[in-house]
């Protein structure tokens, strides 16, 4: 309290007197002289500070110290390191390590009382139990039949017995039978019946689902014949169309077979056309490769039926 009163007086004395200049010398002004007190108490405030300063950071770095501590994962997992109980050791001759398993735990299951079911029961008339043994009638005795035997006649003697018949079998040696060699027919071909006709325009209809073919002269059915058109893999074409080319004989081939000579060929479409043939017999089913198939007869008729330039029409 006395220091701080003289510090107090010291500093009113100095604001009073003021600094005055000196005389002397040419310098001028000079710097007044520090004053003793005032240095000791700015010395003797810093030595004060300076232990309040220290303790403030401390406090402040052990607060961060201890906000990083709680906060670092490496520190956690290094505290529950320490922290977590040494392992008990192992009994002596044991091979394993004691593992503690939870007890499965019983759940109580309460029954529900089930409803009571009353069965009335009914009365049940009572059996009728006959005490009259049934009567039995005795019928008297009938006459035998009388059998009567029919003995069949035979051709074996009766007094033969079946055992003693003895049964002899021959083989005779018969020749070949020679093969007939092949006849041409001496009869005269088929010659289907005609229509004389009304002097119209001559066209030629196939009906591919009756296999037939039809020659008209205008409207008037002249003459009809059983052909074989193509089967489902290779169809007859339909459609109307008119003969193109008229031969006599030539060769007709494509994938798969080879026939020469063939007969009365009319061409109408392409390759498809009406011809005879000599290589099956099986006229009213399809059998060709989209030709309209005849016998020779036939289409010799056919043949001389028609020209260059006649219509067919082929339809299903």
């Amino acid at each position: 309290m006395n220091d701080s009163l003289s510090k107090l007086r010291n500093s009113m004395n100095e604001k009073q007197s003021g600094n005055m200049p000196q005389s002397g010398g040419g310098s001028g002004k000079q710097k007044p002289a520090a004053h003793p007190a005032r240095s000791a108490n700015v010395k003797k405030k810093r030595n004060v500070l300076l232990p309040i300063l220290l303790v403030l950071v401390g406090c402040a770095v052990l607060s961060f110290a201890a906000w990083s501590a709680v906060n670092s994962p490496a520190l956690a997992s290094i505290l529950n390191m320490a922290s977590a109980p040494s392992p008990e050791p192992r009994a002596p001759g044991l091979s394993f390590a004691p593992v503690n398993i939870a007890k499965p735990t019983y759940t109580a299951v309460v029954q529900q009382a089930l409803p009571t079911v009353t069965v009335t029961a009914t009365s049940v008339p009572p059996t009728v139990t006959l005490t009259q043994e049934p009567e039995v009638v005795i019928l008297p005795p009938t006459e035998a039949p009388t059998l009567k035997t029919f003995i069949l006649p035979t051709e074996t003697p009766a007094s033969e017995s079946v055992a003693s018949v003895e049964s002899v079998i021959s083989a005779a040696i018969v020749p070949d039978t020679p093969t007939p060699e092949y006849t041409a027919p001496t009869a005269a071909p088929y010659v289907p019946p005609q229509v004389t006709g009304n002097g119209g325009e001559r066209w030629v209809y196939v009906n591919l689902s009756e296999q037939r073919l039809y020659a008209y002269e205008g409207d008037t059915l002249v003459n009809s014949f059983v052909v074989s058109t193509g089967t489902w893999q290779t169809p007859t074409v339909t459609g109307k169309y008119k003969i193109w080319i008229k031969l006599r004989s030539s060769s007709m081939s494509g994938p798969g077979y080879y026939l020469p000579d063939v007969p009365y060929i009319m061409y109408f479409y392409k390759g498809y056309g009406i011809h005879g043939t000599y290589w099956h017999n099986n006229f009213g089913t399809p059998m060709s490769h989209g030709c309209v198939n005849m016998t020779i007869a036939d289409a010799e008729w056919v043949y001389n039926f028609t020209s260059v330039g006649t219509v067919v029409e082929v339809s299903n």
